[in-house]
């Protein structure tokens, strides 16, 4: 018979894990590193849909606000005819300094952009190019295959979506309308703009 080895006090019989006891710890881990990583990934691509809305709406507000300075100190409003690309609003707008100044601004919309131009001079109704004009906004969309500047009389009726990533487009709508006294009919502007 083999001498029996003794146990010291602290000492137990089975010390260390045994292999199931290491696979069982292993899935335990697996879980929750699974859950967590879970967690990580949904709270990112939340993260990534606000950001994406915010931007869009920020894109929106920024149209909506250049739109509506413009429009609401304007003396003369043109748009173009219906079908017309790239759809062009065009003002002779008043400026914002102390001393009365007048200039022209025009805005563009084709292939999902809206741009701007501001000028002291005529803006052609037929432009060449928009692209060098200044961009305010990408992925827009008219509403319902209507024009994104609708005019009428004074009034404008902006109505537009803006491409929010993956998410819901961004709807921005306002009714934009000159505060600026109508002009006696037959007197000639002295700075036209189209």
């Amino acid at each position: 018979m083999p001498a029996r080895r003794q146990i010291a006090a602290g000492d137990s019989a089975d010390s260390g894990f045994t292999l199931i006891e290491l696979l069982i710890y292993m899935v335990l881990s697996v879980v929750v590193l699974l859950i967590v990583g879970g967690l990580l990934i949904n709270s990112l691509n939340a993260e990534r849909t606000v950001r994406d809305a915010t931007q869009a709406s920020t894109a929106g507000q920024l149209i909506s606000k250049s739109l509506g300075q413009g429009v609401r100190n304007a003396s003369a409003i043109w748009h173009t005819p219906a079908g017309v690309q790239p759809e062009l609003l065009i003002v002779r707008t008043a400026g914002a300094g102390a001393t009365a100044s007048w200039y022209c601004q025009a805005w563009s919309y084709a292939n999902g952009e809206v741009r701007t131009k501001t000028s002291t001079t005529l803006i052609s109704t037929i432009p060449a190019s928009v692209a060098s004009w200044t961009l305010l906004g990408a992925g827009i969309a008219p509403v319902s295959g209507a024009p994104v500047f609708p005019k009428s009389g004074r009034q404008v009726d902006l109505t537009l979506d803006v491409k929010s990533g993956q998410g819901k487009a961004v709807r921005i709508s306002t009714t934009l309308t000159s505060r600026q006294p109508v002009p006696v009919s037959g007197v000639e502007v002295s700075a036209p703009c189209f």
